[in-house]
């Protein structure tokens, strides 16, 4: 049945299914980073997750021109951005069956999400689901064995595959209503308090794989004291601290590479090793 809704062609009047929504979710989560673009970025990717809704509700003249409304900049993490692309659907959805929704509202709600997604994401899949995994899949590993690396492997993207549906799934179903949860100031305590969890869990995983031990002693009297039982005493772990720390300080404010980083670290052990500090 073909219906005329505010001057738009619509072929049905069926609300989408959830094997086509499912059908949606994986397009968005299986594009991304595949088809960008310099002027879009991830522009392409709302183009082609959308594709399957437009190709249900219009003719292709009209598919093609709401498809096009789409090619704008956009960029966000994929895992936790999958909320947009849920409300997006939504709304989407919402306006092939005539309801009130137009594109102006449409791009709008893209435009402020995308950022607060963005900061919430680069928190938690970095800085937290990473290196709680790292944790334990090095935990694993201890002796040569490859388990760590397959823990690694399957449970990291079980869980993203994971937050991802669900969090599209969440963004369908709650729509409009749930933009003022992921916006403002409630998106800033959420990702304050994860990258807080984060660098725990990073603290963590310092003090408990980065060993540095000094072979340098000094006199004392009759006896030799060594200096990393010294600092052991006053500060126990401080000379990874300040590894991690300096690392960081590189990378971050110095814009040092990762692949730098690993060969500075092995440059310096060569050398402190060879003149017999550590």
């Amino acid at each position: 049945m073909v219906e005329q809704k505010k001057d738009r062609i619509t072929k049905t009047t069926e609300p989408l299914t959830k094997k086509e929504i499912d059908t949606i979710w994986r397009r968005f989560y299986n594009a991304y980073g595949v088809a960008g673009s310099f002027d879009a970025l991830s522009g392409p990717n709302f183009l082609w997750g959308l594709e399957p809704l437009f190709d249900k509700y219009y003719d292709n003249d009209k598919k093609c021109e709401e498809l096009l409304k789409h090619y704008k900049f956009f960029n966000t993490e994929n895992i936790f951005g999958s909320v947009i692309y849920g409300i997006v659907t939504a709304m989407e959805e919402a306006k092939a069956l005539g309801k009130d929704v137009d594109d102006e509202l449409i791009q709008s709600t893209k435009t402020s999400l995308m950022g607060p997604m963005a900061g919430i994401g680069d928190a938690l899949n970095p800085g937290l689901i990473v290196p709680l995994l790292l944790s334990i899949a090095i935990t694993l590993s201890t002796g040569g064995s490859i388990l760590g690396a397959v823990f690694y492997i399957i449970v990291y993207n079980l869980v993203v595959i994971l937050i991802s549906k669900v969090l599209f799934y969440s963004g369908y179903r709650l729509g409009l209503d749930s933009i003022q949860t992921l916006i403002g100031e409630a998106s800033n305590k959420i990702r304050d308090s994860f990258l807080l969890l984060g660098t725990t869990i990073m603290g963590g995983i310092a003090a408990s794989y980065v060993g540095i031990n000094l072979l340098v002693t000094y006199p004392s009297g009759n006896d030799q004291v060594s200096l990393q039982g010294l600092l052991d005493g006053i500060f126990p772990k401080l000379l990874p601290l300040l590894l991690v720390l300096g690392c960081w300080q590189l990378m971050a404010k110095k814009n040092v590479s990762v692949v730098k980083m690993i060969l500075i670290l092995i440059i310096a052990v060569f050398v402190l090793a060879a003149i017999g500090i550590i």
